[in-house]
């Protein structure tokens, strides 16, 4: 069984992957102009994340596509 502890996290970090969460059920929902909306809310810190600039771009090609 695979697992992970945490034994911090804070309480911006949590926001942000929450966040995330929220913005791949709005790309897969296709609402990209809701995700696109939440990615703004992001830190920017977080775009150096492989994570972050995968949903990005899914917006984006999301948002072309409309």
């Amino acid at each position: 069984m695979r697992g992970i502890i945490i034994k911090h996290i804070s309480l911006e970090d949590f926001q942000a992957v929450r966040s995330m969460e929220a913005i791949e059920v709005y790309i897969d929902l296709g609402m990209f102009e809701e995700a696109e909306a939440e990615l703004r809310e992001l830190d920017p810190a977080w775009f150096a994340s492989q994570r972050v600039l995968s949903l990005q771009l899914r917006v984006l090609t999301g948002l072309s596509d409309v």
